[in-house]
């Protein structure tokens, strides 16, 4: 047998979107943003809702009210829309990932949009600012207090909602394996002709 030559995966030229097929994208009008995605694992660790911040796109196509595709953005968007892309970034911050402001009892919508020109998004972030920022709102103490409970008791609560998901989990296995044992009795069982009595003569 001849000896093969290894290959050379970084030599082998990946493949790049069809030129043809993507040559009426300057005519689309694409619109990106950022969209919180619930994250149910880390949700139930915390046990809180915890949200992640992803880039999506939404496309528009001239013309057609009815055609329009929103998606999270993938490296092909990235390659197609490059430059409008780069330029939406530019602008753009950190994407944000935790508990929602909004959620925590006593943060108004209004209060909320206050706390979001200081670049507080999350219960986490409200915690943790700085005292200093007290100069700027009247109940800032009292907020991130609650903020500070509010992940207490969360915390508190997160083994409880684990210890609830694997005994609703049992309680479904319990069923399933239930039916099995019901179904294999039925298929099992002895029909009534077989336990009649036999009429045969002595």
């Amino acid at each position: 047998m001849q000896p093969t030559t290894p290959t050379v995966f970084g030599d082998i030229p990946l493949p790049q979107p069809d030129e043809n097929r993507y040559a009426h994208d300057a005519n689309m009008v694409t619109e990106f943003f950022r969209k919180p995605v619930h994250m149910e694992f880390k949700s139930r660790e915390a046990g809180r809702a915890i949200y992640d911040e992803r880039d999506y796109i939404r496309i528009y196509t001239p013309g057609d009210k009815t055609s329009v595709c929103e998606r999270p953005v993938s490296t092909l968007d990235e390659q197609r829309f490059a430059d409008r892309y780069a330029k939406w970034k530019v602008g753009q911050e950190q994407a944000v990932m935790g508990t929602p402001i909004t959620v925590m009892p006593g943060i108004t919508p209004s209060k909320a949009e206050e706390y979001r020109y200081f670049k507080i998004f999350t219960v986490e972030q409200l915690a943790e600012a700085p005292d200093n920022l007290g100069q700027k709102f009247m109940s800032f103490q009292q907020d991130k207090q609650r903020a500070k409970a509010f992940l207490q008791v969360a915390a508190n609560n997160a083994p409880i909602e684990k210890m609830n998901e694997e005994l609703e989990k049992r309680d479904v296995e319990i069923e399933n394996l239930k039916a099995m044992v019901e179904a294999l009795q039925a298929q099992t069982k002895p029909s009534r002709r077989n336990l009649a009595p036999s009429t045969d003569a002595s």
